[in-house]
């Protein structure tokens, strides 16, 4: 006869169960982190190879992060940029655009296509954003499934810094204990160049400057004179490391953001992404700014993706906005709509790859479209084309081939271009027109891409 001591019997079942092993709870869906610096060149970062060292904060991230070398936006500015981000659809298709037959007219994003932070909700997730570009206002739609959306439009003199921008973010991370995808937008270094007190200088050293700090008159922002403004070369290069200093100001705050993480126990189980939406010309093509071109310094942007089951690495592969945008949602096991663009970047990428770009906010639409290390660029309005050999460096547009050449490469890029866009005919948006506040209108004269008129 067996004798049982009191309450073996009762423990015997949990003893057997822990021996052959208890199913592990599932596990935690990751942050999704996102930051958007507005108007960040690639090629004018120190991770990139810029001599000055202008953001080693996102260096050190990149050491334990995928740096995508090759990296291109959809478009040359803001809001057709960043709805493709958020949808990975190219601006022809969600129609977040400046009407090419009109333009004062800018339309708001089809409502009907899903968004990152949409497909993420109806995942489980906490969305929230904090922009400040006035091409993000609540009116152009790009809102879509964010349960907090907080919006403040930036004029030429004010706008939320990238400092206070962060602290909001993480302040709303930390109060949420469910999986949140957060859309950090940086508004620096967007004109104008006005980088914080402790950060003057850092770069364009002590001395007069040759040029004031607002090198631009309020009457100067109109778009002409924007364009042709006569700078000596001395002052082109003082402005540009302006530039740089803004640039070091947006790295600082990315500095804040991840010790923010890291304090708040959430980096072990964050995913962090940082691009921007487009880049800036620095005269590269005798102009500045941003808007009216789809050159290499003003599509390539950067791309770091960091995750804990990440190797560090560095890709030289053609990638997109597209790409990002599938890998985030793959990332939150979220299925991308079909008719999205775009590749899971942890994957095979191809070496072939092309990635069109398209869409100007002044002077005649165009579109390009880039493989390998060529880009064919073409004017929509006169139907010219011009082909361009990539460099190696900045990965801009160095030198348009020969007519001999480029009628060899051309009808290859040409179809390409055509399937992935489906026709080169102008295209007219859907009527919706972004019914903006008086207070946008006059933020988006003020940065000159409203005439005063």
């Amino acid at each position: 006869m067996r004798h049982y001591l009191p309450g073996m019997i009762s423990i015997l079942p949990l003893l057997l169960l822990a021996c052959r092993g208890a199913p592990p709870p599932p596990a935690r869906p990751p942050d999704l982190v996102l930051v958007v610096v507005d108007t960040l060149r690639a090629d004018h970062l120190s991770l990139y190879g810029h001599p000055r060292a202008t953001s080693p904060n996102l260096d050190a991230v990149g050491t334990e992060a995928v740096v995508f070398e090759r990296a291109l936006s959809h478009a040359g500015w803001t809001l057709p940029a960043m709805a493709s981000i958020l949808t990975g659809r190219l601006p022809s298709e969600h129609q977040a655009t400046r009407d090419p037959t009109d333009p004062l007219r800018f339309n708001r994003m089809d409502p009907q296509i899903p968004t990152m932070a949409s497909l993420l909700a109806d995942q489980g997730y906490r969305t929230a954003a904090w922009v400040n570009n006035t091409y993000m206002a609540p009116e152009f739609a790009l809102n879509k499934g964010f349960e907090v959306y907080d919006y403040e439009g930036s004029g030429a003199y004010d706008g939320r810094s990238a400092a206070a921008t962060v602290q909001a973010a993480l302040a709303w991370l930390a109060a949420s204990d469910q999986p949140a995808f957060a859309f950090v937008h940086i508004m620096e270094p967007h004109y104008p160049y006005l980088p914080p007190p402790h950060l003057q200088r850092r770069f364009t050293g002590p001395g007069e400057p040759p040029v004031d700090l607002l090198f631009f008159s309020p009457a100067e922002l109109s778009t002409t004179a924007r364009w042709t403004k006569s700078f000596t070369p001395e002052q082109r290069a003082w402005i540009e490391r302006l530039y740089d200093e803004e640039i070091l100001a947006a790295d600082e705050s990315i500095g804040d953001l991840v010790a923010g993480l890291q304090s708040q126990g959430r980096w072990d189980h964050t995913v962090l992404a940082v691009t921007t939406d487009h880049g800036e010309e620095l005269w590269d093509h005798g102009a500045f700014e941003h808007g009216h071109a789809l050159y290499g310094e003003l599509i390539r942007v950067p791309l770091v993706l960091r995750a804990p089951d990440l190797p560090a690495r560095r890709v030289q592969h053609l990638v997109d906005h597209a790409d990002l945008f599938q890998t985030l949602l793959a990332m939150a096991d979220a299925t991308a709509p079909a008719e999205a663009h775009g590749t899971d970047l942890r994957g095979i990428l191809d070496p072939d790859r092309a990635v069109l770009s398209e869409d100007c906010l002044y002077g005649p639409p165009r579109v390009a479209l880039t493989q390998g290390d060529q880009r064919l660029i073409v004017n929509l309005d006169t139907r010219v084309a011009n082909l361009f050999r990539l460099d190696q460096g900045a990965q801009g547009d160095a030198k348009v081939l020969d007519d001999a050449l480029a009628n060899q490469l051309a009808p290859a890029l040409l179809e390409a271009m055509t399937q992935q866009r489906g026709d080169l005919m102008l295209r007219t948006p859907a009527a919706r027109t972004a019914p903006l506040t008086p207070q946008a209108i006059e933020q988006l004269r003020s940065l000159g891409y409203l005439s005063g008129e």
